[in-house]
């Protein structure tokens, strides 16, 4: 993967599209956040979450600085080093199946020294049962071939050579109930919805 991910570039006087913008993800639906109005910064986050839902790790790898570091709360890990968190992922994702992100929202710019922030849910089939020391993090009912999701907030900084710095991971498990096209109602509609006169 070039480690320009996302970008656009000149060609005769015109932006050449990143033709990630333009590709159908079966594993990440962009359908909330296609009209995102800074393309590069779409571009970038879709080839992060590309990788991330397709197991192409060493890909995830080439858009992190050296200097990297993961604060992902749901699996207990503080600011662990570029090396630590590759393993790491590696090993909890391969627990698990059927991998899918729905992105609900995004904020933000990959520009240098600036931040994204991408709202979504994580849904996935267990492989096997979840091993005692992962049962804190997707719970003790869940078992081998159970469905289940994650409502997450990722936060990603770039550095000043286009590189991913730092990324924070914060969720907590969906709820019985749990419907991702919640997210979808107005807020006028949902006050319209709890009875308002207004």
């Amino acid at each position: 993967m070039s480690n320009n991910a996302g970008r656009h570039e000149k060609h005769h006087g015109h932006v050449q599209e990143d033709p990630i913008l333009q590709e159908k993800i079966p594993t990440f639906d962009d359908s909330r956040i296609r009209h995102f109005k800074d393309k590069k910064t779409l571009a970038a986050v879709k080839t992060y979450f590309k990788a991330f839902t397709t197991g192409k790790f060493d890909e995830i790898r080439d858009m992190e600085s050296e200097d990297y570091t993961m604060t992902d709360v749901p699996i207990g890990a503080i600011r662990h080093p570029k090396g630590m968190w590759y393993g790491e992922n590696k090993g909890f994702t391969g627990l698990l199946d059927d991998l899918r992100v729905d992105a609900i929202s995004l904020y933000g710019s990959c520009k240098p020294g600036e931040f994204v922030i991408l709202e979504h849910v994580v849904w996935f089939t267990l492989k096997i049962d979840p091993p005692k020391e992962a049962q804190i993090h997707v719970g003790k009912d869940l078992k081998k071939g159970d469905k289940a999701g994650m409502v997450n907030i990722a936060v990603l900084w770039w550095d000043e050579e286009g590189k991913i710095c730092k990324e924070l991971e914060y969720g907590r498990m969906t709820w019985p109930g749990f419907d991702v096209k919640d997210f979808d109602v107005k807020p006028s509609d949902a006050k319209h919805a709890e009875g308002s006169e207004n």
